[in-house]
C-alpha cells in the first residue's frame, strides 16, 4: 500500500490519513450518521467526525486510538495527461489502485451534496475508473502524494471521476490537528 488510506466497514468508502490522528473524507460519506468508525485491516477505530462542509464534500474525522502516518501531499498540482492513481475499494470489492490520466483541472458548478445550493469547486476530471467505494479516498500521483480526494464520477460517462484538488482541501488540512470539537453530520443524502 502506497501511504495510509482506510476503509469504512459500514459503506465501503476510503479515507485519507492527513495529520496525527485526524483523517478526511467526503462529507456525503458521513452524512447523518450516528457512529463514525474507520477500519485498518483487522483493527476498527471509534471516529467523530470534527469538520463537516457539505458545500465542498469534505469532512475531517479525530480518531484518537489510531497511530498512523499522515500522506504526503504534493507541493503542486497536476496537469491536463499527468498520471494519477485512485485508491480504494470501488464497488465494495477488493483494495484496487486504478490508474487514471487527468483530464482537466476546472471549477466545477455543481449542486452541494444535498442538492440544496450551488456551489463551484477546484476540481480534477479524472480519465478512468472511479465508482462507489473510492469516495473519500485519494487520488495520488505515480510517486504516492496525494494530488486530490476522489468524490464522484459522472453519470453519463463510466470512464470520468471526479477529485476535489489538494488546493481545494488545502484549509481543512492545515487546520485539522487543531480541530477537537465533534460536529453534526446534518441529514442523511440517500
Amino acid at each position: 500500500m502506497i501511504g495510509t488510506e482506510f476503509h469504512s466497514p459500514t459503506t465501503g468508502d476510503q479515507f485519507i490519513v492527513i495529520s496525527p490522528h485526524r483523517v478526511m473524507t467526503n462529507a456525503h460519506v458521513v452524512a447523518g450518521t450516528d457512529r463514525v468508525a474507520i477500519e485498518i485491516g483487522r483493527g476498527e477505530f471509534d471516529a467523530e467526525v470534527v469538520l463537516y462542509r457539505p458545500d465542498v464534500d469534505v469532512a475531517v474525522l479525530a480518531v484518537p486510538d489510531l497511530d498512523a502516518d499522515a500522506m504526503s501531499f504534493a507541493s503542486g498540482p497536476v496537469q491536463p495527461g499527468d498520471d494519477v492513481i485512485a485508491l480504494g475499494y470501488p464497488l465494495d470489492g477488493p483494495y484496487t489502485a486504478s490508474a487514471g490520466r487527468v483530464r482537466d483541472r476546472i471549477r466545477l458548478r455543481g449542486p452541494d451534496i444535498y442538492d440544496s445550493q450551488t456551489v463551484v469547486r477546484d476540481v480534477y476530471t479524472v480519465r478512468g475508473k472511479v465508482q462507489s467505494g473510492n469516495s473519500g479516498g485519494p487520488l495520488i500521483n505515480p510517486g504516492g502524494q496525494v494530488v486530490g480526494v476522489v468524490f464522484g464520477a459522472a453519470v453519463d460517462d463510466p470512464e470520468t471521476g471526479f477529485a476535489l484538488t489538494a488546493d481545494e482541501v488545502a484549509d481543512e488540512v492545515a487546520i485539522a490537528p487543531t480541530l477537537t470539537t465533534p460536529v453534526s453530520t446534518g441529514n442523511c443524502t440517500n
